[in-house]
């Protein structure tokens, strides 16, 4: 379709993004042992799925059809998280791997693309509740990340 919106693979790049994410996070909240870790890790592997799910849905409402894209990173994160590495070097691997992320991101995109008076008002809302969701859980991340690093 020629109108479909330019934003669209915006929303495939969240779509996947999320996704992968809850799959890489819940695999490590079943292998570790530590219960605040573990709810956390949950309840955001959760969220992520149901993000993918929630953009999957927004493309095909405008148009447009998911698609794949090739993420080595992706392999290597779920690789690593389902390891036996301990928490803490899992965390450090995690930040290091995101701080290796080419810029503009994909927060970077999103983030102006919800002030971006092109992209419909529907999903400029979408965008809006999905940032404030994702600050909510890298909040909850970083406390829990915290307490892990303090502990020894």
């Amino acid at each position: 379709m020629p109108d479909k919106p330019e934003y669209l693979d915006l929303l495939n790049d969240i779509r996947l993004q999320e996704h992968r994410a809850g799959v890489y996070l819940k695999a490590w909240a079943d292998k570790t042992e530590h219960p605040g870790l573990k709810a956390c890790l949950s309840m955001v592997a959760e969220r992520e799925t149901s993000h993918g799910d929630i953009f999957d849905r927004r493309i095909r409402e405008l148009g447009g059809t998911p698609e794949d894209k090739d993420d080595a990173l992706f392999a290597e994160r779920l690789r690593v998280a389902g390891s036996e590495m301990t928490d803490k070097e899992k965390i450090v691997w995690m930040r290091e791997a995101q701080s290796r992320v080419t810029l503009p991101n994909v927060r970077q995109r999103y983030e102006a693309a919800s002030v971006d008076e092109s992209v419909d008002q529907l999903t400029r809302s979408l965008i809006k509740w999905f940032t404030e969701v994702e600050d909510d859980s890298g909040a909850s991340m970083r406390a829990v990340y915290a307490e892990i690093e303090r502990e020894d």
